[in-house]
């Protein structure tokens, strides 16, 4: 959906809000900039009246006058330069963490509003190009303005019907160049949206290669590559194709006033109107006069594509964010209470959970069984507080579940949830302050001793979803990683599908031994294993 214009200018504002200062920084040195080529212009033309005898000056002073303003201005230029890079780091940096954590504070409803590589995209590059459009776009628009009025003022003192002649051909050329803006602003958004897509595709297909090359499907996910890349390629050419013809305008309108100014210093030469000194301020003048113009029609593309990529960052920014409340951590193994839950997915009729009730005592240990699709993954879901129940109501220790009781749990998901990094890195995202000893143990507990028999412990690398260690090393990596957490609650979501039935046994007593009565288990499985050391089995 296309915003209106002020819609996006009212969230621009918002997001510029940590970097104004720095923008204003950027106006100020700008501004300084314009002073100083104003000033050369003026050393230029004393310099050359003095050499023609037009003024009566010593020619030593007006070239040390003309030596240090040229000084003063690559001070100014190299300073310039170095604020707007750093600036801009600075801007996008902070940019993207703050849409980065909206992303990731966002209600979870069970489905993701955007892919993965779609949010990957915008938080890279339009990110970037919305930083690029607050620290050098918009300082640089005011800065043009600015050098517009005092270029023209001065012309104007020396010339005005050659100022009036420049503007007419220039404002001409940016408003014949107008007619294609919303052509280009149309195109951008399907070219940032296909670029999304693409990186989409590449993320998943790089991530399930091994599964690609075994279904021998490779063909159809180049292909897909290919039809991507090419539809990216015919909306950029189109982008381009206007932007030819408007930049077209624009260089015919800047060749004209060149000329113009040209032939009126001439005549004016010749009718003995105009000095050496100042031709050679008109031909400097006429180019700080239609630069500025002619900015603002190069800058129009930039501006169009920046007014997109703010569209796209909106969408993170609007979605709806957890509540936030201060965490509320329980004593001892608290119980759970599930009374007359309902829950469907959204744009789903289906209930999943149909008024269900459960009880899972404090201390207790719990085995939910149940068919792929029961409700079981939902039903903890709803227990952690990442879903609401659309009716009924569960209770944590007599509280309501929600994102303040998180912390009271320790939980592993179904799968492979490792991350990149190390063993080690992978650990201390549950506790980062936990010592060597505490995660040997609760490595021992987890089954997952062989950690220490790996060439580089500790420190041995995982790629991208645990790659490199199998499955069931992951499963018992990732429920030690759990046991880390300080949590009186520990839920197992078919965390132990990828071991053998010696060693998924072994792993139960431990935890059965271990935590039973001290915390309250939830295990899901469909597996015997477990339900032998089970207080309860609740079948779906």
């Amino acid at each position: 959906m296309e915003r209106s214009f002020r819609s996006c200018a009212s969230a621009l504002w918002r997001m510029s809000a940590p970097v104004r200062w720095r923008m204003s920084v950027s106006i100020l040195v700008g501004t300084l900039r314009i002073a100083v080529s104003l000033s050369f212009v003026w050393a230029s033309k004393h310099l050359v009246d003095i050499a023609t005898g037009v003024e009566d000056a010593s020619l030593r002073s007006g070239i040390a006058l003309f030596a240090l303003i040229l000084a003063i201005q690559l001070c100014v230029v190299v300073f310039a330069n170095w604020w707007d890079a750093y600036s801009e780091v600075k801007s996008r940096n902070r940019l993207r963490m703050d849409t980065f954590e909206k992303v990731m504070r966002s209600r979870w409803d069970g489905r993701e509003r955007f892919l993965s590589g779609d949010t990957v995209n915008r938080l890279e590059e339009d990110v970037r190009v919305v930083g690029d459009l607050m620290i050098a776009r918009i300082p640089g628009a005011v800065i043009t303005v600015l050098q517009l009025i005092a270029a023209s003022a001065y012309l104007m003192a020396l010339a005005p019907n050659l100022l009036w002649v420049l503007l007419i051909l220039m404002f001409s050329a940016v408003f014949g160049s107008k007619m294609f803006f919303r052509q280009i602003r149309s195109l951008m958004s399907r070219i940032r949206a296909r670029e999304s897509e693409l990186q989409q595709h590449m993320q998943e297909s790089l991530q399930h290669r091994i599964l690609v090359l075994t279904l021998t499907n490779l063909d159809r996910v180049l292909e897909k590559f290919g039809w991507l890349q090419a539809d990216i390629e015919s909306n950029t050419r189109k982008r381009l194709n206007y932007n030819a013809v408007a930049r077209g305008l624009m260089f015919l309108g800047f060749q004209a006033g060149h000329a113009a100014a040209f032939i009126w210093g001439v005549v004016g030469i010749l009718h003995g109107t105009v000095t050496y000194g100042m031709m050679t301020a008109f031909l400097q003048l006429v180019g700080q006069v239609q630069r500025p113009i002619a900015e603002f029609g190069r800058q129009v593309p930039a501006f169009i594509q920046a007014i997109a990529s703010v569209e796209r960052i909106m969408d993170l920014e609007e979605l709806e964010q957890e509540p936030s409340s201060e965490s509320i951590f329980l004593a001892g193994a608290p119980s759970i209470e599930v009374s007359g839950v309902s829950y469907s997915y959204p744009g789903s009729s289906a209930k999943v959970l149909d008024n269900f009730s459960a009880s899972f005592p404090g201390g207790s240990f719990t085995v939910v069984a149940g068919p792929t699709g029961a409700g079981k993954s939902t039903l903890i879901r709803l227990i952690l507080g990442l879903l609401a129940p659309s009716e009924g109501s569960i209770t944590v220790g007599g509280e309501p579940s929600g994102a303040p009781l998180r912390g009271n749990f320790m939980y592993i998901p179904q799968g492979n949830s490792l991350l990149s990094g190390t063993i080690r890195s992978n650990l201390q995202l549950a506790s980062p302050l936990a010592t060597e000893d505490e995660m040997r143990s609760v490595l021992e507990t987890a089954m997952a001793g062989f950690v220490f028999d790996l060439p580089q412990g500790l420190d041995t690398p995982c790629g991208e979803v645990g790659s490199g260690l199998s499955e069931g090393q992951c499963q018992r990596i990732a429920i030690a990683r759990s046991l880390l957490r300080p949590g009186g609650i520990l839920i197992l979501d078919e965390s132990t599908s990828a071991l053998d039935a010696a060693t998924e046994e072994s792993l139960i007593q431990n935890l059965y031994s271990q935590y039973h009565q001290h915390k309250t288990i939830i295990f899901i499985s469909h597996r015997k294993a477990a339900m032998r050391f089970a207080d309860a089995v609740i079948e779906f």
